[in-house]
């Protein structure tokens, strides 16, 4: 048994009907009973309000806040704002997590005496079917290591920067002046979860699978947009600048991490239908960056192949294909 301390898990919602009530369930359902859920409805237009105000009916724990749009960020802010558990959880509205998570995170926690728990996470189909699962966080590092270690293994795109990989302290976030608070643009992650970890004196690791993140088409992070490119631009930069400031001894492996964001952003670029002169400028710079990127040999396969596919100029006109026989096949079922 764990000492009974509270913990909030806090839920941005926006137009998810559909998958909300196997969200919640899933904290309901937790082994650990000490909790609190924030709901933040960020102006839903469609049901889910709703469905978290039934939960809200059914469940004391359940507090739920209706607000005006104004993103994922917002939301997140407001709801760890309303938040008392000494524990802190984001959870994402279409995603589920698995019953034990919160039992054995706060137990390794107090055992290893840390303040972070990083897990591993499954890849789930629009459905909610497994597709498969992240590479194991623990491969390559122990059960408790330190922020150096962890940073290291992200400059290798062997850990990813998701908020919801993470149980933390409340004090971590919130100590005195320190407040970490989430940037008001897309892929917050990148930006929020180094400067979080900046401060952990270490962290739990676990091999076990407690996440479930489902991969929507129509998602904010499936879709491209004009914002969600100057986003992503602005994210890669910022934690190049937070590593050489603050970890420099890592610096050599930077251009590493950079290399394969710099070709997830090529591909942003390239599935914007409109080609809006700033967006085709900027996919001609991030192609001359990655030509002089020469850590190829640190990609993972399917990676490999979108930079020689880049560097050849193929990469457009591949895709159009791949697209078009995507949509042929959908037209005809």
């Amino acid at each position: 048994m764990v000492d009974k301390t509270l913990v909030s898990v806090i839920v941005p919602v926006y137009n998810v009907e559909n998958y909300l009530s196997k969200s919640f369930n899933s904290i309901v359902n937790q082994t650990y009973k000490d909790i609190e859920i924030i709901v933040v409805n960020d102006g839903s237009t469609d049901s889910s309000g709703k469905i978290a105000d039934s939960y809200a009916e059914k469940f004391s724990n359940f507090k739920v806040y209706h607000t005006e749009n104004r993103g994922l960020s917002e939301a997140r802010n407001y709801g760890l704002e309303k938040s008392k558990g000494e524990y802190i959880f984001f959870l994402d509205p279409d995603d589920w997590i698995e019953k034990e998570l919160f039992e054995v995170a706060i137990t390794k926690m107090n055992q290893d005496e840390t303040n972070i728990f990083l897990m591993n996470f499954n890849f789930v189909n629009d459905e909610g079917k497994y597709i498969s699962k992240n590479r194991n966080v623990r491969a390559n590092i122990s059960a408790v290591c330190s922020t150096e270690i962890v940073m290291k293994e992200i400059l290798f795109n062997h850990i990813q920067c998701f908020v919801w990989q993470f149980v933390c302290k409340r004090n971590l976030l919130m100590n005195g002046d320190i407040r970490h608070n989430f940037e008001n643009i897309m892929y917050e992650d990148v930006i929020w979860t180094p400067r979080t970890l900046q401060f952990a004196k270490s962290i739990s690791v676990s091999e076990k699978y407690f996440y479930n993140y489902r991969q929507r088409k129509h998602s904010i992070v499936h879709v491209s947009t004009i914002k969600g490119i100057e986003d992503r631009k602005f994210g890669i930069d910022n934690f190049s600048d937070f590593i050489k400031k603050y970890y420099p001894k890592l610096e050599k492996y930077l251009g590493i991490w950079r290399l394969a964001a710099l070709i997830h952003l090529y591909a942003m670029c390239t599935s914007i239908k409109n080609h809006h002169n700033e967006v085709e400028q900027l996919q001609q710079n991030v192609r001359k960056q990655i030509q002089l990127n020469k850590n190829v040999s640190s990609l993972k396969v399917t990676d490999k192949v979108k930079y020689l596919l880049i560097i050849s100029r193929l990469f457009v006109p591949i895709t159009k294909i791949v697209r078009k026989i995507k949509n042929f096949k959908l037209k005809g079922q």
